[in-house]
């Protein structure tokens, strides 16, 4: 994917071993691309090459170190590790000297900005932000954030990259941080942990709130959308009743760091719940993306 050649890519890397890493390759090597995840412990990562490979049996997945050799010859760097800007910079700047001048360097940080990221880099036109969303190989769209140095050739080839994977691209306009799905995500969790730190409701009826109320209705229309058809006088004047009484805390809800710090959860799951509720995820996911293609049909992006 050198951009300087302009050509489609046939080698990534994926800079990695953790939840997001084998994911993110699986939809790499699903769409066709010689895919190598790479970490700082081999055994771990041919562990994650090894579930990789129970996807996408007939594609080459490999595994190895993250050094010199194995960077060379690639044509995109996907960075997915630790969410640690030191440790982010120094792989990103000891990759970029190992790679070929031209081959695009992206990172699929959720929460740090491409500009912090890129001040490490020799080259920061050939750096950008690659967000999957979480699982990777099952969601069907791709944040694309460009930094403040960005070559637009550089963001063209990544969006064409995002499509041939069949996911559509987000493109993100400003390189702020959460960019599109966090700020959305954890804006909605805010304002439902007020809810439980307020009594308003039980944690059980505010999530089933969102998954039997909000979710099926905004895999058709999104927020904005939904304002459309409910009409934007009237959310106008909803919004003005009740924007002053929600969630404007900027610190993290007291019930969240007592559940986190004593290893509690919010649903009462045990080992095998939580298998169930992965599993019915990735079923709606699937149905959500035939929806999305539905509704590109009546309005595309």
């Amino acid at each position: 994917m050198q951009v300087s050649g302009g050509h489609t890519p046939q080698v990534v890397a994926v800079l990695g071993t953790g939840a997001m890493a084998p994911e993110i390759a699986v939809a790499c090597a699903g769409a066709g691309y010689e895919t190598l995840i790479l970490g700082r412990d081999a055994a771990r990562a041919e562990a994650a090459a090894e579930w990789c490979r129970t996807f996408v049996t007939d594609a080459t997945v490999t595994s190895g170190l993250i050094d010199e050799p194995q960077l060379s010859g690639v044509d995109l760097v996907i960075e997915t590790i630790v969410e640690d800007l030191a440790v982010k910079h120094d792989v990103l700047a000891r990759v970029e000297a190992w790679c070929t001048p031209g081959t695009p360097i992206v990172t699929n940080t959720s929460s740090l900005t491409i500009a912090r990221l890129a001040e490490c880099l020799q080259r920061p036109d050939h750096f950008a932000g690659l967000h999957f969303l979480k699982p990777a190989h099952l969601t069907g769209v791709v944040e694309v954030i460009p930094g403040p140095d960005t070559g637009a050739e550089v963001i063209a080839v990544l969006r064409h990259f995002v499509d041939t994977l069949g996911k559509t691209p987000l493109n993100v306009r400003r390189d702020v941080p959460g960019f599109i799905w966090n700020r959305i995500q954890f804006a909605v969790l805010r304002e439902c942990l007020h809810m439980v730190d307020q009594g308003v409701a039980d944690p059980a009826d505010i999530d089933a709130a969102v998954c039997d109320g909000l979710a099926p209705r905004w895999v058709a229309a999104g927020p904005l959308a939904t304002a459309d058809l409910g009409g934007l006088e009237t959310f106008r004047r909803v919004s003005a009743q009740l924007f002053p009484h929600l969630a404007r805390e900027t610190d993290v809800s007291d019930e969240l760091t007592r559940r986190a710090d004593d290893g509690g959860r919010f649903a009462p799951w045990t080992a095998g719940d939580a298998e169930a509720v992965a599993a019915l995820r990735a079923h709606a996911l699937e149905a959500g993306r035939r929806i999305a293609a539905e509704r590109r049909e009546i309005s595309p992006p």
